[in-house]
């Protein structure tokens, strides 16, 4: 267990249900039970306190340290931010717990290929069926949980394999995209050392990724 004490800028509604991440899901004390890499990890905010538990490979300080940007100044970056304008200011308010996670990029880049025109609960659900089907097991608390595939558990996934997991028209795209990055056509550790614009640019290279429209 891991307690954090007076933390601004951390609302676990606002960090899980803001559409950035797929895998956390409400329990029924209103804390949240996520997977992560190989980690299982329950979020509950009480009062002042926000108490970390679960399942998680090293040490659970350091893992909550890193995934949730713990060590980012949040206020500094919100105060700078509502000098935009109102309407910015305004969101900021509404979203005011709001962090953005340190989430494993492969993941996070297929999720948001199955995420193209479509609705939270179904993403989840295709995103599950895929782990439950590719991923590890992991076991904690009397439940089972299962880790998003590697690229190499994927290696052999067929486009007919993504469709029968209810993708649809993402199958292709899913499965062009693993190819790429199987063969190494772009190397993700690459894209910490690049600008905001440059690692824009290697997204558009793959299958099923597009500008975001408003």
């Amino acid at each position: 267990i891991y307690i954090l004490e007076n933390q601004d800028s951390f609302e676990p509604k606002h960090i899980f249900d803001c559409g950035q991440c797929f895998r956390w899901n409400e329990e029924k004390d209103k804390s949240y039970t996520g997977i992560f890499k190989s980690n299982v990890l329950n979020v509950k905010k009480e009062n002042n306190k926000i108490i970390f538990k679960g399942l998680v490979t090293g040490s659970i300080k350091k893992v909550v340290e890193e995934y949730f940007d713990l060590k980012r100044d949040y206020s500094i970056i919100k105060q700078e931010l509502s000098k935009i304008d109102e309407y910015v200011k305004l969101s900021i308010k509404y979203g005011d717990g709001i962090r953005i996670l340190n989430q494993e990029l492969v993941e996070t880049i297929l999720s948001f290929i199955i995420s193209a025109n479509n609705n939270i609960p179904r993403i989840k659900g295709i995103i599950e069926n895929l782990s439950k089907k590719y991923g590890n097991e992991i076991r904690w608390n009397n439940n089972t949980y299962y880790t998003f595939p590697t690229l190499e558990q994927l290696k052999e996934v067929t486009t007919e394999d993504y469709r029968n997991l209810g993708t649809g028209f993402r199958d292709k795209r899913l499965y062009d995209t693993v190819q790429m990055l199987l063969e190494k056509k772009e190397d993700l550790n690459n894209w910490y050392n690049k600008n905001t614009n440059e690692v824009k640019e290697e997204l558009l290279k793959f299958s099923g990724v597009g500008p975001k429209v408003a």
